[in-house]
């Protein structure tokens, strides 16, 4: 029996008793609250669909996790330990480290008769959900156009909006952002590392939603979609009649257009080695010369560059300059593959599912196989490999259950294989343990090695190796 400190009446506790469990679950799985309750070492016992959908995590992935550790320093204060050292229920005001959102978490601890720490309940309200209401007295006659009320919970993408749509939940993904999040703060240039389709374009819009130039244009280029012979004249604008079909009014450059803002080189191991001294000049002394132009121009542009290459071995072989790679590595970061966090992948296809499931007007899910694979899938390429994937399933498939058929051609072999492999495990075990049995039951029969050889038909030699490794270990 846990106690609480509510002390009903004889007569309201028996009638308590009598409510089914399904009465009392489906208050829990109804609750626009997040409620989540675990052991009193932190493992999750139980999480209602409210929590499920916030962490986008499915619920025999969270029945599996420890709440504790899983989301440790997300959140500060943390207020676990506060509630189990004082004994009580503790209401805390919490702040996101990564997107400066915040919520308040009542966290209360349960005794058992003998004030032993059994269980702890968390209640989580997450205050931006409530920027607006469906019934409010200070406007009673609120309503949309049709007459109708508005829909004030708002969506989950539109709650995202402060951490830029970035899904994911992994702690590394989160020392990521916490790191570059500070280096926002300043105008250091930051080079992004990683894998094609790691969403470091996504990543440089975050650093500059964190920065004070937030307010200012973000520009995005990928420096290997522009051909060689425009890609100067892209950056920094060109003169009235610089050259043949050029505008008779001139161009600005997107240099001059993120003016006050941040520009984005992704695939900066593409410039060709002239413009990478004319991007030199501008990141030593912030001024540049358009094309055809005389005049320097001087602006206040924050860059950040990214690429899926090895600088060093092309500065190594002279493509790169040494002197432009220094200055762009100011802070360095490389942006962790979909593989290397695998507790992102399952959020991110939730994420995407909601987009298709709202571009093309349907309401469908993952089976629960489709969901294990996905996350066992290494996604070679990356996020964007995972977004097609997604689209892929949500519009090939019948009904309104994604299922394992359904899967992309590579991911599905992935899986077979997996399978099989799993398969060939259990296998092996059970001729292990078939083997183990034997050798118990006849070494206790037996005296000696030899009369046990003898009965099973084995070398003496065989024998003796698989009592020392069954019996003797």
């Amino acid at each position: 029996m846990i106690t609480n400190e509510f002390n009903h009446s004889p007569e309201y506790s028996d009638y308590l008793k009598t409510l089914s469990s399904e009465f009392f679950l489906d208050i829990l799985e109804n609750s626009f609250i997040e409620v989540t309750v675990t052991d009193k070492d932190g493992k999750v016992l139980y999480a209602n669909p409210a929590c499920l959908e916030y962490h986008g995590i499915s619920a025999e992935k969270m029945w599996k996790l420890n709440f504790l550790t899983s989301f440790q320093g997300f959140w500060t204060p943390p207020s676990t330990a506060t509630a189990i050292e004082k004994k009580r229920t503790i209401i805390s005001r919490q702040r996101s480290l990564l997107t400066d959102e915040e919520h308040i978490t009542i966290t209360t601890p349960l005794y058992n008769p003998e004030h032993e720490l059994v269980m702890l309940v968390y209640n989580t309200l997450k205050r931006e959900s409530f920027v607006e209401f469906d019934l409010d007295y200070r406007n009673p006659e609120k309503t949309t156009d049709d007459g109708e009320l508005k829909d004030k919970k708002g969506s989950r993408e539109e709650r995202t909006k402060a951490s830029n749509n970035i899904v994911g939940r992994s702690y590394i993904l989160y020392q990521t952002l916490h790191k570059l999040k500070k280096a926002a703060k300043s105008d250091i240039p930051i080079l992004l590392l990683g894998e094609s389709g790691v969403g470091k374009s996504l990543i440089a819009k975050f650093i500059h939603d964190c920065s004070p130039r937030k307010a200012s244009p973000f520009i995005s280029i990928n420096c290997v979609s522009i051909p060689d012979n425009l890609i100067e004249s892209e950056l920094f604008g060109y003169v009235p009649y610089a050259f043949t079909g050029a505008s008779p009014k001139g161009k600005k450059g997107l240099v001059e257009m993120a003016n006050n803002g941040t520009l984005f080189l992704d695939e900066i191991g593409e410039l060709q080695p002239n413009i990478q001294v004319k991007l030199l000049d501008f990141l030593e002394n912030q001024r540049f010369t358009s094309v055809g132009g005389l005049e320097s121009k001087t602006v206040n542009t924050r860059i950040i560059t990214a690429t899926n290459k090895n600088l060093e071995e092309l500065v190594a072989k002279n493509t790169f300059r040494e002197d432009l790679y220094w200055r762009i590595n100011g802070i360095t970061q490389t942006v962790p593959s979909l593989r290397e966090r695998r507790d992102d992948i399952f959020p991110i296809a939730q994420y995407y599912l909601k987009e298709y499931n709202k571009k093309y007007n349907q309401n469908k899910v993952f089976a629960n196989p489709v969901i294990e694979a996905l996350i066992q899938y290494d996604w070679p390429g990356n996020v964007r490999q995972l977004k097609n994937a997604v689209e892929q399933m949500a519009v090939m498939s019948l009904g309104s259950v994604i299922g394992i058929e359904k899967l992309p051609e590579q991911v599905a072999a992935f899986a077979i294989k997996d399978s099989l492999n799993k398969k060939k495990i259990i296998f092996d075990d059970l001729v292990e343990n078939y083997k183990r049995g034997i050798i118990e039951d006849y070494y206790g029969l037996y005296d000696n090695i030899n009369d046990l050889a003898d009965s099973l038909g084995l070398s003496q030699t065989t024998a003796y190796r698989l009592v020392n490794k069954y019996i003797k270990k």
